[in-house]
């Protein structure tokens, strides 16, 4: 098939990773041309990448009225990633979009609505899920190796500076960010957590400001009642100083799985395990490095972070299929968040929203 011909929204520092990732596939796509309002930073983008590019407030219509673009990613402000999804798909192009998806599911809602009218495939970008662990973790769930689900975890320990929010001036806003900790940061992993699980049913929760000056928290924590019956926790924090510690857990009556910055770091399963003696009675402990190796070897091709997000994208898009992480799936994440948000708000349970159509 020809290759899927891309621009890029906004060029910032994302932007930089999604170059990068189309430029590793070289056999399905090509990087054609870029936009940002400030129109220096699309100059200097431009001529990084040998790409023409457009600058200033009408830069969004001169690239999309382009005929030699069939895709457009998203790069941009979270706040602005709804009314770019919905005028690019108007435009006749696809819309991958970085996370979160949208910042309020009434945004969510409008992309989805925006996809089904206009024909168009939208995908969100979540590449934990595209990681070996990930993968071999969701196969040993849904083949019932960890028996009933029980508990799961996501914790997200980072550190972000002052600075780091002052830069740009909309970082930590509810208009442009939509969020803290969580909707930024801890995004990944919460949609890491539920997409393992099968989803969240309801949160009650704590966010507070601790350590910045922002309008939005620097550390919340939650607890959660799984769809399957089981409990987690979720906590997600940039006051985090010197530690940067990500982490998700899933317990089973039959086993367990840890995945620690992208890696298999425990894995344990009845069935698998050795059988314990007098002498030797915990879990193997090298079970998680050989579940990981012979992944790899059975796996060669595997690719991880940004390019399989937009390999899967385009190759959904040349099947006219919905990608593996589509509008619907990019909204769970935001309704967990926005859950959470209310809860701690209201200082009560709040039953996550499952989106138009779910039973």
């Amino acid at each position: 098939m020809s290759k899927l011909r891309f621009g890029i929204i906004g060029t910032g520092g994302i932007a930089r990773a999604h170059a990068k990732a189309l430029g590793a596939l070289s056999d399905q796509a090509e990087l054609r041309g870029a936009c940002d309002t400030i129109a220096e930073a699309a100059q200097r983008f431009g001529e990084a990448h040998g790409i023409r590019t457009h600058g200033g407030p009408d830069a969004v219509a001169r690239l999309l009225e382009r005929d030699d673009i069939d895709a457009v990613s998203l790069a941009t402000p979270s706040g602005l990633h709804a009314e770019l999804a919905e005028q690019a798909m108007a435009a006749g192009k696809h819309v991958l979009t970085e996370k979160p998806m949208a910042i309020t599911l009434e945004q969510a809602d409008a992309m989805i609505a925006a996809r089904k009218r206009t024909g168009r495939i939208l995908g969100c970008v979540f590449q934990q899920r595209f990681t070996p662990a990930a993968a071999i973790v969701r196969e040993a769930i849904e083949a019932g190796r960890f028996g009933r689900i029980l508990h799961a975890n996501a914790y997200l320990k980072w550190y972000r500076s002052q600075e780091y929010y002052d830069a740009g001036g909309w970082r930590g806003t509810w208009a442009m960010d939509g969020g803290g900790s969580l909707m930024n940061q801890s995004v990944h992993y919460i949609d890491l957590l539920q997409w393992l699980v099968g989803g969240i049913a309801s949160v009650q929760a704590y966010t507070g400001t601790l350590n910045h000056r922002i309008e939005t928290e620097d550390d919340a924590v939650a607890a959660v009642r799984l769809t399957c019956g089981g409990f987690g926790t979720i906590e997600g924090m940039t006051n985090a100083i010197a530690l940067g510690y990500d982490r998700v857990e899933v317990y089973g009556s039959d086993g367990m799985a840890a995945i620690e910055a992208g890696q298999l770091t425990r894995y344990h399963t009845r069935a698998e395990a050795v059988a314990p003696t007098a002498e030797n009675p915990k879990p193997d402990p090298n079970l998680a490095a050989r579940k990981l190796e012979a992944f790899r070897a059975a796996h060669p091709d595997w690719r991880t972070g940004h390019p399989a997000v937009f390999s899967a994208f385009i190759t959904a898009v040349q099947a006219g299929k919905e990608p593996p992480v589509g509008g619907t799936e990019g909204r769970r994440a935001v309704a967990v968040i926005r859950a959470i948000y209310q809860a701690a708000g209201e200082g009560r349970e709040v039953t996550v929203d499952p989106g138009p159509g779910a039973v």
